[in-house]
């Protein structure tokens, strides 16, 4: 079934039970009253009956039938009869067409307990009521409620005939209405439609509302968006490695045909040689740098410990200056505390050391003095490196795209690398649930902060 049927549904249900609720309750709440107030009408004609009576002694009967045969007929079809105390009837009357009612016993002697008794003797409403006072007469009131019939009737007839065309409103309304809710959901799933691989860029419709359908579109677009960053990353990344591999593929090839093309001395043999070495080392390096990549980006592949981050800095220090001896790492650890939990991150102390090892040898590498100070502050709930040099400024849009793989700044494309290292450290920072953020200006030079959740967060 459509949503726009169960909705159609659902509404006309809801609103059916409604109208039906209401209207029984309105036609029983109705007969209640006409049932109340005819017994109201029988009861103060048993009073002024017995009061008469009381009144007139001998005259009364003759009075009272008089009064009865010629009152207007708002009691139909009715009887009176007025019995003493030993249950002797003292006076009778009853309507043309009309039959003698007679109560049993008990029900008079129930009336003398209880002050009146009420009940039904097929289509008429009987009272019998005690009048206590001096004869203490019991007096039987006796008709037919005839306009309360026929105005009971009349609410039942209009609910019959009222009913069913609510339903068909309802129904009506119902179809109009989800229609229209349905149909920011149906464009939605037209514009899905045409969202392919090669047609990323097209964004679903939110217009002017404010509504959770329109949060719900712009939910979709800001996926869209991060899906086609990732695709164009992925592009970039694909075209990019396969430029770098081929490059030193090319060169290896290049230079194994010209040597083999006459014989020459083994010296010439071993330049090429040597050289050759030198681009198979490159391309082991990018391959090594891609596996890392992979490895750092598969969130479900390693496993986290509990890694003391002063030790992991210090060994990344340790073996920085001893491959590099022209570097050179300034370690400021300002305050260190006595529980050793606060120096604690859950993390891969092997990807640790690479990430932080590329951001050391990156900034020893761009800075004219050779020379990264790193920082090292706790803050309770989260330890923060902070990493600066002295290298030239970075403009804002080249700090947007230093993430990226293979994405190099105009500024170094001389010095020697593939611009890996960075892309592969943010991703290891973020597997740590961290924050790697880079800033760059005239005084304060290149700052590269991470800050990383401790054990006690």
């Amino acid at each position: 079934m459509k949503l726009a049927s169960k909705i159609n549904l659902l509404f006309t249900v809801i609103v059916s039970c409604i109208l039906l609720g209401m209207g029984i309750i309105i036609y029983f709440v109705s007969r209640q009253r006409v049932e109340n107030e005819f017994r109201q009408r029988l009861e103060s004609r048993a009073r002024s009956a017995a009061r008469l009576y009381q009144v007139f002694r001998e005259d009364s009967v003759s009075l009272l039938r008089s009064l009865d045969a010629s009152s207007p007929a708002s009691l139909f079809n009715k009887n009176i009869v007025i019995y003493n105390n030993d249950h002797i009837p003292l006076y009778t009357f009853r309507d043309k067409d009309t039959d003698d009612l007679t109560p049993d016993t008990t029900r008079l002697m129930q009336a003398k307990e209880d002050g009146e008794s009420f009940y039904h003797v097929g289509q008429k409403e009987v009272l019998l009521y005690y009048f206590q006072q001096e004869d203490q007469l019991t007096v039987l009131v006796a008709a037919e409620n005839v306009i309360g019939r026929e105005y009971l009737q009349n609410q039942r007839n209009i609910f019959f005939i009222y009913f069913p065309v609510a339903l068909a409103v309802t129904l009506i309304a119902g179809y109009l209405f989800s229609k229209r809710l349905v149909k920011p959901v149906k464009e939605t799933i037209q514009d899905v439609n045409l969202i392919t691989s090669q047609n990323l860029s097209h964004r679903l419709y939110i217009g002017n509302n404010k509504d959770e359908l329109a949060d719900l579109n712009k939910t979709f677009n800001d996926l869209l968006n991060r899906l086609e960053e990732s695709f164009n990353i992925q592009k970039r990344f694909i075209a990019n490695a396969s430029h770098e591999l081929s490059t030193p593929l090319t060169s290896i090839s290049s230079q194994i045909e010209v040597a083999m093309l006459q014989e020459r001395h083994p010296e010439e043999y071993r330049k090429v040689l040597s050289s050759v070495l030198e681009d198979v080392k490159g391309l082991h390096q990018l391959t090594r740098n891609l596996l890392e990549i992979a490895k750092a980006g598969t969130h479900g592949a390693i496993q986290l410990d509990k890694v003391r981050l002063d030790e992991v800095i210090l060994r990344t220090h340790s073996e920085v200056i001893r491959q590099n001896p022209g570097f050179r790492a300034v370690l400021d650890f300002p305050d260190l505390p006595e529980d050793e939990n606060e120096c604690m991150v859950f993390g891969n102390p092997h990807l640790l050391h690479i990430a932080f090892k590329n951001i050391i040898e990156n900034g020893c590498k761009y800075s004219p003095d050779k020379t990264v100070n790193i920082q090292f502050i706790l803050k309770g709930k989260s330890a923060e490196l902070i990493f600066s040099n002295k290298s030239d400024v970075l403009p804002d849009e080249e700090i947007e795209h230093i993430f990226e793989p293979f994405y190099r700044s105009v500024n170094v494309v001389t010095e020697p690398g593939f611009g890996l290292g960075l892309t592969m450290t943010k991703r290891i920072i973020g597997l740590h649930k961290g924050t790697i953020d880079v800033r760059s200006g005239a005084d304060s030079g290149t700052v590269v902060t991470v800050v990383l959740p401790t054990v006690n967060k």
